[in-house]
């Protein structure tokens, strides 16, 4: 079974992914994506980039999914099309396939989404933060069969950190 962190803006969906990995002390590939606030641009807004998970992030061009204004997403289909390709191949030896997180930018690329599909119908653990949106891929990844959804509040969050990591913990068990 794989892990979904399900939530809204600002609910703490990528803190208690860090807090469960850090915890069980586990190795992951996969994505990580950044609002960067501190390079506001007064046209586009926030940019947003995607990152190999546990490596030194660097901005450029070639990681920039797209820019976030006023909540309007504005994304680079082409960057997420060559991201797809680099996805599909996660390297070997690695516990878990981190996926944080998975809204509603993603959707301007079919092949990334079948990507993120195939991690989840694939053997490899999935941890993923999610957003709590009503789109036809969100409600597909979070109503996949091979899914357990955890709801996270900002009330909830501080509880769900000990039922989410026993829960990993138990479906690593005999995969290390």
């Amino acid at each position: 079974m794989h892990t979904l962190i399900v939530g809204g803006r600002k609910t703490g969906k990528s803190t208690l992914i860090r807090r469960v990995l850090e915890e069980l002390d586990l190795s992951v590939c996969g994505f990580e994506t950044k609002k960067e606030t501190d390079l506001w641009d007064d046209v586009y807004g926030n940019p947003i980039y995607i990152y190999d998970p546990g490596v030194p992030r660097r901005q450029t061009e070639e990681n920039r999914i797209g820019y976030c204004k006023n909540q309007c997403p504005k994304p680079d289909k082409e960057v997420f099309e060559r991201f797809a390709e680099k996805f599909r191949d996660f390297p070997s030896g690695k516990d878990m396939i981190l996926m944080d997180e998975i809204g509603f930018m993603e959707t301007c690329s079919g092949r990334f989404c079948e990507c993120i599909l195939s991690a989840l119908d694939g053997d490899t653990p999935v941890i993923a933060a999610v957003k709590d949106k009503d789109t036809p891929f969100l409600n597909q990844v979070r109503s996949h069969k091979n899914c357990r959804c955890f709801h996270i509040s900002v009330e909830n969050r501080d509880e769900l950190v000990g039922e989410v990591t026993e829960f990993v913990r138990q479906q690593m068990k005999g995969r290390r």
